[in-house]
C-alpha cells in the first residue's frame, strides 16, 4: 500500500483497528457471549417469557425510566436460539459504539475536524479509564455510549437539507433508552436556536418526546415508591469526595496510578479533596483569564464549550443525586469523566498559549496510557471481561433443556448470578 493509498483510506484504516482493539480486550464475550446480569435475568427473561409487545414496552419502575435497547436486544436475542443468545445481545450492545466511531470518522463536525483530532477521540472513548469494565458490551449499559452519540449528533453540521432520518432514529432509542440524553436537551434547543436547519427542529422534537415520556416514568416511580431504596437522594460531603476520586481524578489517571498515589505518598481524603479544589480553581482562573485576553477564540467557540461544561455539570449532578448509594464510580461516572476528557481535549485544540496546549496534551496522554493499560489488565475487575471459570453457557442451556426449572448461571459469575427463564 502507498502513502497516497493510506491517506485515502485511513479512516477504514482506523475503524479496522478499532475493531482489532475492541476483540482483544475480550475475545470470550465476542466469540462465545454472555448475559451480564440484568441484561439476561430482567430484559432477555421478559422477552423469552411474556413476548414481543410487553417486552418492547416494559419499564423497570424501581430503575425509574425506560431502557428501550435493554428491551429490544432482549426480544432481538430471543430470535436466536438459547445457545446464540448471549451472542446476539452482547453484538447489539456493540452497535453504539460503533456508531459513534462512524459519527466521528465521517460526519462533519463543530467538535473537530482534523483526522488527528478524531483519531484521540476515539481512542479517548474505547479505551480512557471511563470505559470502565462494567459498561463494557452489555445491553443495560448501553444508555451511556447512545448519549455520547447523541451529543456528536447535536453537534453535528447540518447544512444539506435533507433530513437524516438515521440521526432522528438514533436520538428516538437514546432518548427512550435512559434518562442521560435527555439531559442534553438544552443543547438541542439552543443548537436550533443557533442554526434554525430544518434538521435540528426534528431532532429538537424527537428528543423532547423522549424527556416527556422519561420525566414522566420518573415522577410515577418516585410518587409511588417504586424506585431502589436510596435513588434521587441528599449530596453530602463523603459523596462529593467519591465524586471527585472517581471523576476528575481516574479519567485522567485511571484506577492503578491513582491507587498507587494515594497509598505511596499517605494523601488523605479531605487533603486530596483541598489539593484537587485548589488545582481545579486555579486551572478554571487561567482560562477565564486567557479568554478574556483572546475573547475571540471564544466567540468562535462558545456554542461548544457551554455545550461540553453544560453535559459535564446536568449529568455529574444527575449521577450525584441518581446513583444507588454513597457511590459514583463506575457505570456512574462514565459519561461526566468523558465529558471531562472530551473537554480537555478541545481546550488542547482551541488554545494557543503554548504551556495551556502542553498541559491539555500531558493530561490526555497519561489518560490514554493509563486507560490502555487498564484496557484488559485491570487487576481488580478482569473477570468482568475474561472467562476464568466462568460458565459455560453451552452446557448451562442442555441442563436448561433438560429442566425447566434449571436457573441458568450468567455474570459477573463471581456473584452467583442466575437467570430463571420458567
Amino acid at each position: 500500500m502507498n502513502l497516497q493509498t493510506f491517506k485515502n483510506k485511513k479512516k477504514e484504516i482506523l475503524f479496522f483497528i478499532l475493531l482489532l482493539i475492541i476483540f482483544y480486550r475480550s475475545p470470550h464475550i465476542l466469540l462465545y457471549g454472555r448475559f451480564g446480569a440484568e441484561e439476561g435475568a430482567l430484559f432477555f427473561a421478559n422477552a423469552y417469557k411474556y413476548g414481543f409487545f410487553y417486552s418492547l414496552t416494559f419499564v423497570d419502575f424501581s430503575s425509574g425510566y425506560l431502557n428501550l435497547w435493554a428491551n429490544i436486544s432482549g426480544i432481538l436475542a430471543n430470535i436466536f436460539t438459547l445457545k446464540l443468545a448471549p451472542l446476539v445481545s452482547n453484538y447489539l450492545a456493540l452497535v453504539p459504539k460503533l456508531l459513534i466511531f462512524y459519527f466521528i470518522l465521517y460526519k462533519e463536525s463543530y467538535l473537530i475536524d482534523k483526522f488527528k483530532h478524531k483519531l484521540v477521540l476515539c481512542l479517548l472513548i474505547l479505551i480512557s479509564p471511563f470505559n470502565v469494565p462494567e459498561i463494557w458490551l452489555n445491553s443495560i449499559n448501553s444508555q451511556i455510549f447512545f448519549c455520547i452519540l447523541s451529543f456528536l449528533i447535536v453537534l453535528s453540521k447540518n447544512e444539506n437539507k435533507n433530513i437524516n432520518y438515521l440521526s432522528l432514529f438514533i436520538i428516538l432509542i437514546a432518548g427512550f433508552t435512559g434518562v442521560y440524553t435527555c439531559l442534553l436537551l438544552p443543547i438541542f434547543f439552543f443548537k436550533y436556536l443557533k442554526f434554525k436547519t430544518m434538521q435540528d427542529k426534528y431532532n429538537l422534537i424527537v428528543l423532547l418526546f423522549c424527556t416527556i415520556v422519561q420525566f414522566l416514568i420518573v415522577i410515577y416511580s418516585k410518587t409511588k415508591n417504586i424506585l431502589y431504596q436510596g435513588k434521587l437522594h441528599a449530596v453530602d460531603i463523603d459523596l462529593i469526595h467519591n465524586y471527585l476520586y472517581n471523576v476528575p481524578i481516574k479519567a485522567f489517571l485511571g484506577r492503578n496510578l491513582t491507587q498507587f498515589i494515594y497509598n505511596n505518598l499517605n494523601i488523605s481524603i479531605k487533603l486530596a479533596f483541598f489539593l484537587i479544589c485548589i488545582f481545579g480553581l486555579l486551572i478554571v482562573a487561567y482560562l477565564i483569564y486567557y479568554f478574556k485576553k483572546n475573547i475571540n477564540i471564544f466567540k468562535n467557540n462558545k456554542f461548544i464549550i457551554n455545550s461540553l461544561l453544560y453535559s459535564f455539570f446536568s449529568i455529574s449532578l444527575l449521577v450525584l443525586v441518581g446513583a444507588v448509594g454513597p457511590y459514583v464510580g463506575g457505570r456512574y461516572a462514565a459519561l461526566p469523566s468523558f465529558f471531562l476528557i472530551t473537554t480537555a481535549l478541545f481546550l488542547a485544540i482551541i488554545v494557543k498559549n503554548y504551556n495551556l496546549k502542553i498541559f491539555f496534551h500531558l493530561i490526555l496522554f497519561i489518560s490514554l496510557i493509563s486507560g490502555a493499560y487498564e484496557f484488559k489488565n485491570n487487576n481488580k475487575y478482569k473477570k468482568h471481561l475474561l472467562c476464568f471459570n466462568c460458565p459455560n453457557w453451552s452446557e448451562e442451556v442442555k441442563k436448561f433443556k433438560k429442566n425447566n426449572d434449571y436457573p441458568l448461571k450468567i455474570w459477573p459469575y463471581t456473584m452467583k448470578k442466575r437467570m430463571y427463564l420458567n
